[in-house]
């Protein structure tokens, strides 16, 4: 018995010790107890929404954006307009059953990035938005861009913001872009710094992305053949560009008042507008500084000499002397009762068109059809020829104009408009209507030419007159469901004040054009256009 005690013992013992180190070995299996977690800390320097990176003093707010938009009646381009210019063969206001969409939709998705730091020097910030943006059916993929990437410190902007001759916003009174010299959409190239002076007083002084429109060649009876038209084509982005390389920036200055009453700018800037080369030189007179001799080639202003063995527009043909564009404007913005806002500008700019206009119509010209009508207007920064010598300024000025009323506190509608004006010196006029005496493909022709080019009952050219101008009035209406999510519509009339108004020309469309080549009246072109927007803030 007692033998039998000792075994049953010593089982237990060893039991007990085997179970005390199978516990220790799983014990130290175990893993060791994680530390705190450090959470996202709340930054409230720069207002709701910023974070502190962990382990930095770096705050930093994410946010974005999807939208859907549906246009009716406003042609192929969402952003240019029923009057846009673009390739012939796609649009630019032929208003046929081919050519010239009659609705549109766009979805476009942003997503901002905005990361600011205190340093000794002040808060040191970095912006970025990008996104994607899809026109349907008039384009077939989807555009990337990065329409905001900016640093700022110290006083200066660099990178990809907003111009800041810029005080008008199209976009807070309109879904459209207007007739103004706003940039805020796309964005602009800027290296800038500003002066605070205190109590809303600041100053800017920006180099800033050219603002190029283009310098016409119109040339007489010799073309450059480097350009490759024959005629100033209606609705083309190839009007005879003939610009100088880019020399250096857009030099922008600016003085701006931001206090509880709204706000207010002056600001005047500086555009390079010098040409490349002459296409030929005037027959035997070599003036104008140019080099250029060979065959006579026959002009309808004094003759103009072909190169012989020489492409023309070569430096063998020499220039014209460099020429400066400038541009001056002033706005102001008043915050009125519970909400509501009057806001302006006006703008007078000489070979600087796009400080005037920046968005609407594209390159070089609006250009519209209506049956057996047309309308248009020359868009440019300078013009010159074998007969103009130096570079002749254009002169564009515009007003721009907004009411925003709030009915309720999340339902608003604006009331906006635009008026633009065009005017060319005698100089430039003759030489852009010595132009249109060829029937070149897309171009309209006036009669006084070589035999066979304009159809009889064509005007002389004696009516060609390129002055025209260009205005705008429209409507929006929008309801916010969250201070993040809003429906909206937007309705806006558009009238070119035709160029050669009364005149009657010929037109030789181009190819793929269902517009046959007849005679056709210049008369004023209008266009009503629709849209709608679906828009929601991923994070405000």
């Amino acid at each position: 018995m007692e033998v039998e005690m000792k075994m049953v013992k010593s089982l237990l013992l060893g039991t007990a010790a085997g179970l005390v180190a199978v516990a220790g070995a799983q014990a130290a299996d175990m893993p060791v107890k994680a530390a705190p977690v450090q959470y996202v800390k709340i930054c409230t320097l720069y207002g709701d929404g910023f974070y502190y990176i962990p382990g930095t003093d770096i705050c930093l707010k994410i946010g974005g954006y999807v939208r859907g938009e549906y246009f009716y009646n406003y042609g192929n381009s969402g952003t240019n307009g029923s009057f846009q210019a673009g390739s012939p063969a796609t649009g630019a206001g032929y208003k046929d059953r081919f050519d010239g969409a009659d609705f549109l939709m766009r979805t476009r998705a942003y997503a901002w990035f905005d990361s600011r730091q205190q340093t000794e020097y002040g808060t040191l910030r970095s912006y970025l938005q990008i996104g994607v943006n899809y026109d349907s059916p008039a384009n077939t993929s989807t555009t990337f861009n990065a329409n905001r990437a900016f640093i700022q410190f110290a006083g200066f902007t660099v990178g990809t913001a907003q111009s800041f001759f810029d005080f008008y916003s199209s976009p807070a009174s309109s879904y459209f872009g207007t007739l103004a010299s706003d940039t805020g959409d796309g964005g602009w190239k800027v290296f800038a710094y500003t002066l605070q002076f205190g109590n809303g007083v600041s100053s800017t002084f920006s180099f800033e992305e050219p603002r190029s429109m283009g310098t016409t060649l119109p040339t007489s009876g010799v073309i450059n053949t480097n350009l490759g038209n024959t005629g100033l084509v209606l609705g083309t982005i190839n009007l005879d560009p003939d610009r100088a390389k880019p020399r250096f920036p857009d030099i922008v200055q600016n003085w701006r008042v931001d206090q509880a009453w709204g706000s207010a700018q002056l600001m005047v800037a500086a555009h390079d507008v010098s040409a490349g080369y002459y296409a030929a030189a005037p027959g035997g007179l070599g003036t104008f500084g140019s080099l250029c001799s060979g065959v006579l080639a026959g002009s309808g202003i004094g003759g103009a000499l072909g190169v012989s063995g020489v492409t023309t527009g070569s430096e063998t043909c020499g220039h014209p002397a460099d020429k400066v564009g400038w541009a001056v404007g002033g706005g102001s913005r008043f915050n009125l009762y519970q909400g509501d806002y009057f806001q302006w500008q006006a703008t007078y700019a000489q070979g600087a068109t796009r400080y005037v206009n920046h968005t609407q119509g594209g390159a070089f010209s609006p250009a519209g059809w209506n049956g057996a009508n047309l309308g248009y207007g020359l868009v440019s920064d300078g013009v010159f020829s074998v007969a103009t010598g130096e570079v002749q300024l254009t002169t564009v000025w515009g007003i721009n104009a907004a009411y925003d009323h709030l009915w309720l506190p999340n339902f608003r509608t604006s009331i906006y408009g635009s008026y633009n004006r065009y005017e060319y010196g005698d100089n430039a006029n003759r030489a852009i209507c010595a132009s249109q005496l060829t029937a070149a493909a897309g171009a309209i022709t006036f009669a006084g030419g070589a035999a066979g080019q304009a159809l009889a009952g064509s005007s002389d050219v004696a009516a060609c007159n390129n002055n025209f101008s260009w205005w705008q009035l429209g409507s929006r209406t929008q309801y916010n469901f969250t201070p993040w999510f809003y429906v909206g519509f937007d309705v806006i009339y558009t009238k070119v004040q035709t160029a050669s108004n009364g005149a009657i020309v010929t037109f030789n469309p181009p190819a793929g054009v269902a517009k046959p080549t007849a005679l056709y009246a210049v008369q004023d072109q209008d266009n009503y256009g629709l849209r709608i927007r679906v828009h929601r803030d991923i994070v405000p």
